[in-house]
C-alpha cells in the first residue's frame, strides 16, 4: 500500500484504492491510458502553505505532504492534477481569478519539481527560487460553462437535505425524510443526484459525524459557505473518480484517482462500486450510481432493500431522458430554498 503510514484518502470509481504503483503505471501507458492524481482543494492549499511559509507554515500535516512528495519522487511518470480544485478556490461570483489562478498553479508547479532532500529540509525560497512572468496569458478559456450547473445542481440539492433535515432528525423521520429527497430530485429538480443522495442517507440514517458537511450548526452566511464547499466536493468526486466521464470530457483516455483529505467525503465514496451510469445525453451532465455497502443507525436492512429496488425502477424509468439545464428555474429554486435555510 503506498500511502498506507499516509492519512490522505484515495478513491477511483471503483471505491478506496491506493495509488499505483510504478507496475500499474506502465502498464496503463502501454495501453494508451494516462493515469492521473486529481488533488483535492484541502490538500492543495496545505501544499501551498508548506511552499509559502516552509517549516513556519500552520494548520497542516507535513508527515502527509512529505508522504506524497516522496510518492511523487518514487513515481515520476504519473500526473499530479490541482485542476479542478483551483476552479473551487480561485472562483468567486462566477468568474475566475486567473492571476490567483496562476499563482497557486506555480507553487504545485514548485513542489513537483523541488528535489525531494532539499525539500525535505526545507532548503528553498520559492520567491527566491522561481522566476515569474506577470503577463499572464489567458489559457483558462471559460471552464466554469462546464460545470456550473452540476455545481448549482449539487448545491440546490444540498439544500434541500438540509431544509428536510430541519423539520427534524429522529429515527422515526427517516425513511419518509429519503422519500420526500428523491420524489423532489425526480419531479422538481428533474435529475437525480446520486453522491447528494448517499449523503443524505448518512445524515438521515443516524450518521451524526456528516451533519456538519450541511452546516447544521452554522448560521447564515457560514450555512451557505459550508453547502458551496460540499457541492465543489461533490463535483470533484462525480468528476475526477469517474475515468469514463473524465476521458469523455478532456477527450483523452484517463484512469483517474482522487486525494482527499477529507474523511467524511471519503466514507461517502469509499465503498462505493460503479455498478450502473446513465448520464443525461451528450453533456454528462447527470450520473446514477447504485450501492448498499453502507451501515445506518436509523435504517433497517429490509428499508435499504427495497430503496435500492425502488431506485433501480427509477432508473429503468428514466434511462433514455434527456435532462435540460433550466438556470433560470434553478437559481428560482435555489433562491427559495436559502430563505428556508436561513440564508439571506
Amino acid at each position: 500500500m503506498i500511502f498506507k503510514n499516509s492519512k490522505y484518502n484515495c478513491f477511483t470509481e471503483k471505491g478506496q484504492s491506493d495509488l499505483p504503483d510504478n507496475e500499474f503505471i506502465k502498464d496503463c501507458f502501454q495501453k494508451g491510458i494516462e493515469p492521473v492524481i486529481y488533488l483535492d482543494s484541502c490538500v492543495c492549499l496545505h501544499i501551498i502553505r508548506v511552499i509559502d511559509h516552509r517549516r513556519s507554515a500552520e494548520n497542516v500535516d507535513f508527515s502527509k505532504i512529505i508522504a506524497l512528495k516522496e510518492y511523487i519522487d518514487k513515481h515520476p511518470d504519473i500526473k499530479i492534477s490541482p485542476f479542478f480544485a483551483f476552479l473551487e478556490l480561485c472562483t468567486k461570483n462566477g468568474a475566475i481569478d486567473k492571476e490567483k489562478f496562476q499563482d497557486f498553479k506555480l507553487r504545485i508547479d514548485f513542489f513537483e519539481q523541488i528535489p525531494l532532500k532539499v525539500f525535505r529540509k526545507f532548503k528553498y525560497d520559492f520567491h527566491r527560487d522561481i522566476f515569474v512572468f506577470r503577463n499572464i496569458a489567458d489559457i483558462l478559456g471559460n471552464p466554469l460553462e462546464v460545470v456550473d450547473q452540476v455545481v448549482n445542481n449539487s448545491y440546490c440539492t444540498l439544500l434541500k437535505v438540509r431544509s428536510l433535515a430541519l423539520n427534524g432528525l429522529t429515527k422515526n423521520m427517516a425513511e419518509d425524510n429519503l422519500s420526500l429527497l428523491t420524489d423532489w430530485m425526480i419531479n422538481s429538480l428533474n435529475i437525480f443526484r446520486g453522491s447528494e443522495y448517499k449523503l443524505a442517507m448518512h445524515i438521515f440514517g443516524g450518521n451524526t459525524e456528516f451533519r456538519k458537511m450541511i452546516g447544521m450548526d452554522s448560521k447564515g452566511a457560514n450555512v451557505k459557505k459550508k453547502l458551496i464547499g460540499t457541492a465543489w466536493d461533490m463535483f470533484h468526486t462525480k468528476f475526477t473518480a469517474n475515468s469514463f466521464r473524465l476521458s469523455e470530457i478532456l477527450q483523452r483516455n484517463i484512469y483517474s484517482f482522487f486525494l482527499t483529505s477529507d474523511n467524511n467525503l471519503f466514507k461517502i465514496f469509499e465503498n462505493l462500486s460503479l455498478e450502473v451510469i446513465k448520464d443525461g445525453g451528450d453533456d454528462f451532465v447527470s450520473s446514477f450510481i447504485m450501492t448498499s455497502d453502507f451501515s445506518y443507525p436509523h435504517l433497517d436492512e429490509s428499508f435499504i432493500d427495497r430503496n435500492n429496488e425502488k431506485l433501480f425502477e427509477i432508473f429503468l424509468d428514466r434511462r433514455n431522458q434527456q435532462y435540460i439545464y433550466d438556470k433560470v428555474k434553478v437559481d428560482k429554486m435555489i433562491a427559495e430554498l436559502e430563505f428556508e435555510n436561513g440564508i439571506n
